[in-house]
């Protein structure tokens, strides 16, 4: 990442093209070679006509502008520019990106997914590996931190399921990154259950932990009767 000011680039080596511009400026103002002169003798039938349509003998200058300010804008967007990037990260610490995916996860997975879709950009832009793990998945956790790019084409893969995860997933987690150190992004649910406090305290051991709970869950407790009328408890997270 290179940058001026408040705008970086995440490709600043393309911004070299804008040093062709003004070859790009002399082409654009080249004329092409001078018609050759034939004398043809119906011509006389054309005296005295005029030419409503006056063409230009070179390009307006305004046009010249335009063109070249076209060119130069399509070299500086392809060179990436960022409003106010982020330093980087030189301690190249890896990232936990750990989703409950839980049932109290589905109203908002979508935001949640492009919660672990800027984690990704952001450890791309800084040069670090990535683990992506979801409690639920019923698969093992592996300990295996891989580049960001991997992980932002199995996104569209990863769902909630309707169920929450176990003591025993918690544990899984824990122990698969285990003496590592990293640093952790937990996208809860924001529900509490038994295992959770042990991997929180587990992953602070390896770095910091940084938690998102999204949109509050709300569920239905048992129905009672009271005088006449069934009373539903709402509960939240």
């Amino acid at each position: 990442m290179w940058s001026i000011g408040a705008i970086g680039f995440s490709t600043p080596w393309l911004l070299a093209g804008l040093a062709a511009l003004p070859v790009l400026w002399w082409l654009l103002r080249a004329t092409p070679p001078a018609p050759a002169r034939r004398l043809f003798p119906g011509v006389a039938l054309l005296l005295g006509l005029e030419d409503r349509e006056a063409e230009a003998e070179r390009t307006p200058p305004w046009l010249l502008a335009l063109r070249v300010a076209a060119v130069g804008a399509l070299i500086v967007g392809f060179a990436g520019p960022v409003l106010n990037p982020r330093p980087p990260i030189k301690s190249g610490v890896p990232l936990l990106v750990l989703l409950d995916g839980s049932w109290a996860s589905a109203a908002d997975w979508s935001e949640r997914m492009r919660r672990v879709a800027a984690a990704l950009g952001a450890a791309r832009s800084d040069g670090r590996t990535v683990a992506v793990r979801v409690l639920t998945d019923p698969s093992a956790p592996d300990g295996a931190f891989r580049a960001p790019g991997e992980w932002t084409e199995r996104l569209p893969g990863l769902s909630p399921r309707p169920w929450v995860p176990d003591a025993a997933a918690h544990t899984a987690v824990a122990k698969a990154f285990e003496g590592q150190r990293h640093d952790t992004l937990w996208i809860s649910d924001g529900l509490d259950r038994p295992g959770r406090a042990e991997l929180l305290a587990a992953l602070r051991q390896n770095g910091s932990v940084t938690a998102y709970v999204g949109r509050t869950a709300v569920g239905l407790g048992p129905p009672s009767q009271d005088g006449g009328r069934i009373a539903v408890p709402v509960l939240s997270a």
